[in-house]
């Protein structure tokens, strides 16, 4: 096929999509270095970037060319500031700190991608990340996870809330660190159980005490599908979750979900759907990742409302996140409205 007169094809695209594990590998070492705390506490210079670091002052020239580069810092002469959002988010003690995403990439991403042919060839994943094994990566991934969870559970508080009794009893099955059901039962003035491995509901028993809920958080250490739910509950929450499970997985948590739910309760399904068009590329990607690491997907709207429907529980709400690549399910029993 021929171009057009006046128009010029270019591989600037492919080749820029190419540098990504470069991009990623770039914030985790400036994430590592401590480079954007320390600007933020007035080593703006490369010498003093170097003092305080201990990294090399080549090293940490290259680094911060690529930083500039990305738009994480700008350059002022030889002195370099934080970007808005680098300020906010990758700056150590800021109240929306989400640099602990490093661990995710060091200790998992690192390590899959480059394994993605294969598990596109036999569809086996090459790090099955929801066995019981794999309590080293969720040690180190989850204070990240969890910082998400929290902010993900004040915004679930504030959309749902209208649908909630109060002061509700409140299930959060695998539920990690305890973040998003912490959120709900301060916002809702109720009392939350979780379920989930022993290396996370030991962190969530911590981190509830922390919190002041006091007598009011309980968590239950085991296999959801073998620890007896004891319900009923008025809200139960699946905070991403299911896309480590294939759809029969899927359709039985949801079983027990019916099961556990009080007549007049709340099903909040908070996951990673990809959107309809299929362009997303959060979404695609994400997709790829539970190849590598599971039997689940990035499960479709239309799916998850299958399986509700099925279940006796019709979708009441979809809402995108306002950040982020969550999408809230809410649903409930009867007629969807």
């Amino acid at each position: 096929m021929s171009e057009q007169p006046g128009t010029t094809t270019t591989p600037a695209r492919i080749l820029d999509f190419a540098w990504g594990l470069g991009r990623t590998a770039t914030l985790v070492t400036a994430l590592d270095l401590d480079v954007f705390t320390s600007i933020a506490e007035g080593h703006d210079t490369v010498e003093d970037l170097a003092h305080r670091t201990g990294a090399s002052l080549r090293g940490l020239r290259a680094l911060l060319t690529a930083l500039h580069a990305s738009e994480f810092v700008h350059r002022e002469g030889d002195r370099y500031r934080l970007a808005d959002d680098t300020a906010l988010y990758l700056v150590r003690g800021s109240r929306a700190y989400l640099g602990d995403m490093r661990h995710i990439h060091r200790e998992l991403n690192f390590r899959i991608w480059p394994q993605l042919t294969e598990a596109v060839r036999t569809d086996t994943p090459c790090q099955e990340i929801f066995a019981d094994r794999a309590d080293d990566v969720w040690t180190k991934i989850t204070p990240y996870l969890d910082a998400l969870a929290v902010g993900a559970g004040r915004w679930i508080a504030g959309v749902a809330g209208d649908l909630v009794k109060p002061r509700p009893r409140i299930l959060d099955v695998g539920c990690g660190y305890g973040g998003s059901g912490r959120a709900l039962a301060e916002s809702w003035d109720g009392a939350v159980v979780g379920i989930d491995r022993e290396v996370s509901v030991s962190q969530a028993r911590r981190l509830a005490r922390e919190a002041g809920l006091g007598d009011r958080a309980e968590y239950w250490a085991g296999d959801l599908f073998a620890v007896p739910w004891d319900g009923p509950y008025d809200v139960i929450l699946l905070g991403n979750l299911l896309h480590g499970y294939p759809p029969a997985q899927v359709l039985k948590i949801l079983e027990l979900c019916t099961a556990a739910l009080a007549d007049d309760g709340v099903l909040l399904l908070d996951e990673i759907v990809p959107d309809d068009t299929e362009t997303d590329p959060v979404g695609a990607f994400f997709s790829l990742q539970m190849l590598m690491t599971s039997a689940g997907s990035a499960h479709g709207l239309d799916d998850y409302g299958r399986w509700l429907a099925d279940v006796g529980l019709p979708v009441r709400r979809q809402l995108r996140a306002p950040t982020g690549p969550g999408t809230l399910v809410v649903a409930t029993r009867g007629r969807p409205s």
